[in-house]
């Protein structure tokens, strides 16, 4: 029986690593031959020693995975921040913007290969249908399948080219979903076919590996433990190779499912990432392997495939050039989408803003300090100033941030109906659709204060280049 640790990625925080109890526990993890880690916070050169010393033990390379959507800046302080794939796709042009696009994308690769990250999870290739997904949204690229098959496709092309793997995620697709998994168990009623479209292109294009979800699709259990969605579909009729990685094995979507981790392993999963307990993990699996639920097949293909994905972790990759930082505000600029504009002297009025949802005080200060003066929605007067709302969301795992609420729709609506008013969406752009009457709506798909300066910057320049809209919105008629 081969290690079964092998078949295991633990949680590093990287916020605990300087203190010695952690640290011995996960040196123990690598001495017990974990299969790696996905890094999650930490400081850059902090976790960058901690990863070499990792791998300076172990016998074989440790598989160092990451959430890097937005960048390494994502998850480790002291990194870059890129915008969010919708931003991405709002902003970047595959003929036209390709160069730049590149470009941006090598700060993330170069920055993720020198801190030790050599499995990145990503590209997000779920196809956005539902407008109230709490948990997808900006995180894709689009509402059209095509659109994310295109992107997905450059973006694997190029993550693997230049040495940094990739794992496309979340299969068959989270984009038709209002529940966040993390918090429960979605469903998809939409038709497969449209969801799983991006995975197709996805496998054409040689990712090294896929994240199965832990959705209902066609199967009455979630895919991540489903041998009809991942051993059926996923590697016989789809085809796929690679490495099939579960979501994170600690999402309350499995809350009702004993011995998980065996069912993921037996439904055809080579790595179960990021249990409650990656010892527990490992004796509940050795336990059904023992009691021949699972078979040595298929713990030998599981190592098999997970060999190879550590093949590939071992080639040698020029270093990519990391270009300058001027490049992340022109891209955050970039994605600045003019939805409608029926205010031809924007720049010639007194404007106020009136800021409201999920903002923080550096952002309150970049308002004050652009226009003199900022307040939150709560505090509106009416004046002779055109009002500026400002709307901040955030779409992140089990947030509650990404809609928002009744009254604070119920006062964007009464100043624009009195007034000539600019909205403007910092995050989720479906939470614009009840400000039809609005005179000037805008989107920006991320929240934090480098969007914010990126939009003020646009605004002075008169808005003369806009983003894409990369998703429908229904727009409310009140």
């Amino acid at each position: 029986m081969n290690n079964l640790m092998n078949l295991i990625i633990a949680r590093l925080d990287g916020e605990k690593i300087n203190y010695l109890r952690y640290r011995h526990y996960i040196e123990k993890l690598v001495k017990d031959g974990i299969g790696g880690f996905v890094v999650f916070g930490g400081d850059y050169e902090e976790i960058k020693n901690f990863i070499q010393h990792l791998q300076s033990m172990a016998l074989e390379p440790l598989i160092i995975a990451s959430d890097i959507e937005r960048g390494v800046g994502q998850q480790i302080k002291n990194a870059t921040l890129i915008p969010s794939q919708m931003g991405i796709r709002a902003g970047f042009d595959l003929k036209k913007d390709m160069a730049e696009l590149k470009a941006l994308y090598s700060i993330v690769i170069k920055e993720a290969l020198d801190v030790g990250i050599n499995l990145a999870l990503v590209p997000v290739l779920d196809v956005n249908t539902e407008p109230e997904n709490p948990i997808i949204c900006t995180r894709a690229f689009s509402d059209n399948p095509e659109v994310v098959s295109q992107y997905g496709r450059f973006f694997i092309k190029f993550f693997e080219s230049h040495g940094l793997l990739t794992c496309a995620k979340h299969f068959p697709g989270h984009g038709a979903t209002r529940i966040d998994s993390h918090l429960g168990l979605p469903h998809i009623a939409d038709n497969i076919e449209t969801h799983i479209k991006p995975f197709k292109e996805a496998i054409k294009s040689r990712v090294s590996s896929i994240m199965v979800g832990h959705i209902v699709a066609s199967d009455i259990k979630p895919a991540s433990l489903s041998e009809k969605t991942i051993n059926e579909l996923l590697k016989q009729k789809l085809g796929f190779k690679g490495t099939v990685v579960t979501d994170a094995m600690n999402m309350k979507a499995l809350m009702e499912y004993e011995n998980p981790h065996t069912l993921a392993i037996m439904a055809g999963a080579d790595i179960v990432l990021h249990p409650e307990n990656p010892y527990n993990a490992m004796e509940e699996i050795k336990t059904a392997y023992k009691q021949g639920l699972i078979t040595d097949i298929r713990i030998k293909e599981a190592c098999r495939r997970i060999s190879k994905l550590r093949e590939k972790i071992k080639r040698k990759f020029p270093i990519v050039k990391q270009e300058n930082v001027s490049l992340i505000h022109r891209a955050f600029k970039k994605t600045v989408t003019v939805i409608k504009n029926e205010i031809d002297d924007l720049n010639s009025r007194q404007i106020v803003p009136y800021l409201t949802g999920a903002y923080n005080e550096e952002i309150k200060k970049a308002f004050q300090n652009y226009f003199g003066s900022a307040y939150d929605l709560k505090e509106y007067k009416p004046s002779n100033a055109m009002p500026l709302i400002a709307a901040f969301t955030n779409i992140k795992a089990a947030g509650k941030e990404y809609l928002l609420s009744e009254n604070q729709k119920t006062i964007i609506r009464k100043i624009i109906s009195n007034n000539k008013a600019i909205v403007v969406s910092f995050g989720n752009p479906y939470v614009l659709s009840p400000f039809k009457k609005a005179k000037a709506i805008l989107t920006v798909y991320d929240s934090h204060e480098i969007a914010v300066l990126a939009f003020l910057d646009a605004l002075n320049e008169g808005f003369k280049k806009t983003g894409k809209l990369p998703v429908k919105i229904e727009w409310i008629d009140e």
